[in-house]
């Protein structure tokens, strides 16, 4: 108790201080694609068979246990259907290998499409927001007509972006693949399997984790429009018929192929997490991608891997195409302000927070503590809500989920200070990807990361 008295006191204290027409060269061109076309869409037909046999295999396993009848029966005209997102999504990208509508751009022409595109995508966002406050509190107004003009921005909005999606879609997935082939993270000479995306609002999921411990134990993919009532209820029905913390949490990827990406986050985030996404494909055809199915430390492996690479590659990409859009250079050590110098620290430091906060909860978790861990975990949700991070839950699941990346503050494991480590020993990233796809478990971890430990002591040493 005494280890959790002083997290808590240090917790206290913190929050204390508180279209162009073609040329002749260009149509003869057109013509050329049009006689090999037939067999590029064939040999794209038994790709995308391949790819959709080794990434929806997950979908095929039976569910026998109560538990996965019960949920299946709570969440009974809200799963999400893959197969038939599948078969509509991969039927657009055959549409587009026939439109061959980016041959007349130039590369700066499409990366000010691409950044055009992000930019409105945003804003509809933002305009989003803004209508769900005022219909959730209009105070006094009317709430159609208050939120007439940003409802017509809104719907100008997505009719241009659904005119520009499918190219810009294409001139990402072409910066990608080119990142990939100049990083070496190639098959047989080629990015496999080849990044393909889709910008589309992903599944919903439900994660469900005991009350005694944090552990993910189920996940379940839901229809994406589900708002914060029906996660509500789904929430509650979970605990009130098996006993245990669910979380409905929306994502801003998905793995599947095309990936499914957010498109109103920004340029950085959205290359990253295409990339990310990209990893998870690519591990799928890997042993340690395989391994997924098993749960536990491979899931954390897997996320872990995909967010180390992904954010590598998705930077590649930001500093060829968009350098401007490059973070400032880090702040060399003997240059950070020291606190005792008259400088004010930042007020709330969400990183640093939200791990004190796991830290503590598993301190209590592990005295059997579940009462005095759920009370904990809601006063600190409240506080995260005052300091402007608007956070629906914060229970067992929310750890399970968050804290499956190991970069992330959620995850106290040590898969993730042993991944990034692996990536420091490793000589480059092509090198890294090589060594973890091969991992299936902790054990195997451990070894790469004590041969590669051994080998940099002995070069230190000669």
């Amino acid at each position: 108790m005494q280890n959790i008295r002083d997290s808590l006191q240090a917790i206290v204290a913190r929050d204390a201080i508180s279209g162009k027409e073609p040329g002749t060269a260009a149509r003869a061109k057109t013509g050329a694609s049009q006689k090999r076309i037939s067999w590029r869409a064939i040999f794209g037909l038994g790709l995308i068979f391949l790819i959709m046999v080794v990434l929806l295999q997950a979908d095929w396993r039976p569910r026998r246990s109560p538990l996965d009848r019960g949920i299946d029966a709570l969440t009974d005209g809200q799963r999400f259907d893959l197969v038939r997102w599948e078969a509509e999504a991969i039927s657009g990208k055959l549409t587009s290998v026939f439109r061959n509508s980016n041959e007349a751009l130039t590369e700066e022409e499409e990366r000010a499409l691409v950044r055009g595109y992000l930019v409105d995508a945003r804003r509809i966002g933002q305009l989003e927001d803004a209508i769900d406050e005022i219909l959730s509190d209009p105070q006094g107004v009317d709430p159609i007509a208050a939120t007439e003009q940003a409802r017509a921005e809104v719907a100008e909005l997505r009719e241009r972006l659904e005119e520009r999606a499918t190219e810009v879609e294409t001139i990402l997935e072409t910066q990608l693949a080119r990142e990939i082939r100049a990083l070496g993270l190639t098959t047989v000479g080629t990015g496999w399997p080849p990044p393909k995306l889709s910008f589309t609002e992903p599944p919903k999921l439900l994660v469900l984790s005991p009350r005694d411990r944090i552990e993910r134990i189920r996940s379940v993919d839901l229809v994406s429009d589900l708002d914060n009532t029906d996660r509500e209820t789904l929430e509650q029905a979970v605990a009130e018929q098996f006993d245990m913390v669910a979380y409905v949490t929306g994502i801003g990827g998905y793995g599947a192929w095309p990936a499914m990406i957010v498109n109103r986050f920004g340029l950085p985030w959205t290359t990253e997490t295409i990339a990310h996404e990209w990893v998870h494909n690519y591990l799928a055809f890997h042993p340690l991608g395989w391994s997924f199915l098993q749960g536990g430390d491979a899931v954390t492996m897997n996320e872990t891997v995909a967010s180390i690479v992904g954010e590598e590659l998705g930077l590649a990409v930001i500093e060829t195409n968009y350098p401007e859009l490059l973070p400032p250079p880090p702040v060399p050590s003997g240059e950070v302000p020291d606190p005792q110098d008259g400088t004010e620290p930042d007020e709330f430091d969400f990183r640093q927070e939200m791990r004190a906060t796991r830290l503590v909860v598993d301190e209590f978790l592990a005295q059997g503590l579940v009462e005095e861990a759920e009370a904990f975990m809601e006063a600190r949700r409240l506080t995260f809500v005052e300091h402007g991070y608007p956070l629906r839950v914060l229970n067992q699941a929310y750890f399970a989920f968050h804290g499956s990346y190991g970069t992330s503050p959620a995850a106290t494991d040590p898969i993730g200070p042993k991944m990034e480590r692996l990536r420091q020993l490793s000589p480059s990233l092509q090198a890294f990807l090589r060594l973890v796809d091969g991992l299936v478990d902790l054990e195997d971890l451990d070894a790469a990361l004590e041969r590669l430990e051994g080998t940099a002591g002995e070069d230190s040493g000669a």
